[in-house]
Order: C-alpha cells, then sequence, then structure tokens
C-alpha cells in the first residue's frame, strides 16, 4: 500500500513537472516571436530610413521642384497618370493608397485642387500636408487681372462666369496657376524644402544646398523673362487657355484668354467675335495654343484675324524635360512671338 502511494506521488511530479516545461516552452515561443517581430519591424524602418523620404506630389511641375530640392533623399512621386491633365483629375482609391504610405503630400493649392480638402481627412498615414503657394499673393481669375483690355472683355469674363459655377472645379475666383511665374516657383519651393526639413532633419544641409541652387537657377530665368520682355514691342498675349495671369502680371504682359481658367469653357459667340476685333484693332498676330489641348477654338480664332499659331506650355501635363527647361521655353516663344 505504501509502495502504491508512493508511486502514485511519483506519477503526479512527473506530469506536472511535464506541463511546467511545456508552459515555459510557449512562453519562451512566443517571446522569441515577439523578440524576432519587433525586430523586423526595426529593420523595416531602418530600411525606409535608408531609402529617404516617400515624397508624393499632386502636380508634375510639383514634382520636378520636388526632385531637385530632394536629391537622393527622397524617392517623388506624382499623382496624376500620364497623359492626364491637372483640371481634370480626381484621385482614385489607388492613389489614396500611395497617399496612406507617403511622408510628405505636395499639393499647389491656390484653389487648384478641388479634391484636396477631402483627401487630407481621408488620409491614415502620418504624411505632412504641403500647400506649395503658401505666402503667393493671389490675383482673380476669370478675366479680372487684364490690364488695358478688361472693358472690352468684360462680356466674355460673364461668359466664362456662368460655366465657371457649374464646373467641379471651384478655384473660388481666384486664379490658381501660381508656378507660371518664376519668383512664385521660388517661394515654391522654399516650401517644399521646409516641409522636407522638417519631416526629415538629418538631411537639412543636402536639401538647403539643393534649394540654394535651385533659386539661384530661378532667379536667373526670371532675370531672362524681364530683359526679353521688357523689350517686346506687343505686349497683349492671346491664349487658349486662362493660364497666364501670373507670368502676365510679373512682366507687364496683358492676358486675352479665349477659354477660362481650366480650359474647358468655351466663350459664346458674342465673347468670340469681341476677342476678334481685339486682335484686329490691337494688330495682334499671334494666338497661342498648348500641348495636348483641343484647339480648334484658337485656330477658328487664328483664321478669323490671320494670325499665327504658336504654342506655349502652362506646366498641366507631364513632360521629359524640367520646369526650368519648359519655362526657358516658353521664353523663347514669347520672345519672338512679340517683336
Amino acid at each position: 500500500m505504501k509502495i502504491q502511494k508512493i508511486a502514485t506521488i511519483t506519477c503526479a511530479l512527473a506530469l506536472l513537472t511535464a506541463c511546467g516545461s511545456g508552459q515555459n516552452a510557449k512562453t519562451n515561443n512566443a517571446t522569441d516571436h515577439a523578440q524576432t517581430t519587433q525586430e523586423a519591424s526595426v529593420e523595416k524602418n531602418a530600411d525606409k530610413k535608408a531609402e529617404g523620404l516617400n515624397v508624393v506630389t499632386s502636380t508634375y511641375f510639383l514634382k520636378d521642384l520636388a526632385e531637385e530640392i530632394a536629391g537622393e533623399g527622397a524617392t517623388v512621386t506624382c499623382l496624376i497618370p500620364k497623359d492626364s491633365g491637372i483640371h481634370d483629375y480626381e484621385p482614385s482609391p489607388k492613389d489614396m493608397n500611395l497617399l496612406n504610405e507617403a511622408d510628405v503630400f505636395i499639393y499647389s493649392g491656390a484653389g487648384l485642387e478641388s479634391w484636396v480638402d477631402t483627401v487630407k481627412g481621408s488620409m491614415e498615414g502620418d504624411a505632412e500636408a504641403v500647400e506649395a503657394s503658401k505666402g503667393i499673393e493671389l490675383i482673380a481669375g476669370g478675366g479680372h487681372h487684364h490690364h488695358d483690355g478688361e472693358e472690352a472683355h468684360h462680356d466674355s469674363e460673364e461668359a466664362h462666369h456662368d460655366s465657371e459655377e457649374a464646373h467641379h472645379h471651384d478655384h473660388g475666383g481666384k486664379d490658381p496657376h501660381v508656378w507660371m511665374s518664376p519668383k512664385n516657383a521660388e517661394q515654391m519651393a522654399k516650401n517644399i524644402a521646409d516641409a522636407l526639413i522638417a519631416k526629415d532633419p538629418d538631411n537639412k544641409d543636402l536639401y538647403e544646398k539643393n534649394l540654394e541652387k535651385l533659386e539661384g537657377e530661378l532667379g536667373d530665368l526670371d532675370q531672362s523673362f524681364r530683359d526679353a520682355l521688357d523689350q517686346a514691342k506687343n505686349k497683349d498675349i492671346v491664349v487658349s487657355h486662362e493660364a497666364y495671369g501670373y507670368l502676365a502680371k510679373e512682366y507687364g504682359l496683358n492676358q486675352i484668354p479665349i477659354e477660362g481658367i481650366n480650359s474647358e469653357t468655351e466663350p459664346d459667340p458674342k465673347a468670340m467675335k469681341e476677342i476678334i476685333d481685339a486682335m484686329k484693332a490691337k494688330d495682334i498676330k499671334v494666338v497661342f495654343t498648348e500641348p495636348k489641348e483641343d484647339d480648334k477654338i484658337a485656330q477658328t480664332v487664328a483664321s478669323e484675324t490671320g494670325a499665327e499659331v504658336k504654342e506655349l506650355d502652362p506646366l498641366e501635363y507631364e513632360s521629359d524635360q524640367t520646369y526650368l527647361q519648359r519655362m526657358e521655353q516658353n521664353l523663347k516663344v514669347l520672345e519672338t512671338a512679340l517683336k
């Protein structure tokens, strides 16, 4: 009987030892798994940091400015698909995924992206949203910024107004094409650099050095515009789309737009007649069209006035050229046309 009791106790102790060993093994496995997961997370974050910032922009000209400033410190992606323009773009669910993974989201602002407030409110990551046009003095859209041609184009402005109001891109009565002035581009570059430095202070020197170089190039571009356009005999530019208000204001030109801010608002016959009459009265011999846009109305105006058609680039589509190169090309076109 005593031997049986001893055997029972021995079995019980053996079971307890086995259970304890199993529990310890389970605990150790869980600890090892947690440690491995943590190490993987740290490694992933380290890899991400080594790769640099993930920057997403709303337009191609912002992508170019951001790349100039970031250098090797960031990967920059533009939301707008190839061959799509800035005025007809709307973010897709795929685009939202890009934004959720971004460190910095740069948008132009000034009313250009009607969707930006909704997108910013829906972003799930910790991206810093940056309005590149912050600090730039905005001018009125819809024809308000004409100099000596305002009265002649008052009815044209009204013709554009109703279709602008109905359009889903509401710019709040302001011209959003701020980037068409190199001086404004300098301010946008400064805002971009500030955002990159705030998000990635370790690379502050890199960003500041690249910004200084870009500011010098933009300053030279601004001076080139001033030197060339100061000599222009004709200060009036008839353009297919109201995208050159800031350029006109900066360099003393008078913009006469055939279509409105969105390049989708067509003038009525009365407004068309006024534009044609103004061209004849001022002896304007050039109509400016744009890349990748339907220019049939501009071609009609040119045909009615005997004007030549030349191409100006509002930088609204993708290009293999930089902001500086595209604006330098615009200067060459203007200089030749306004002699």
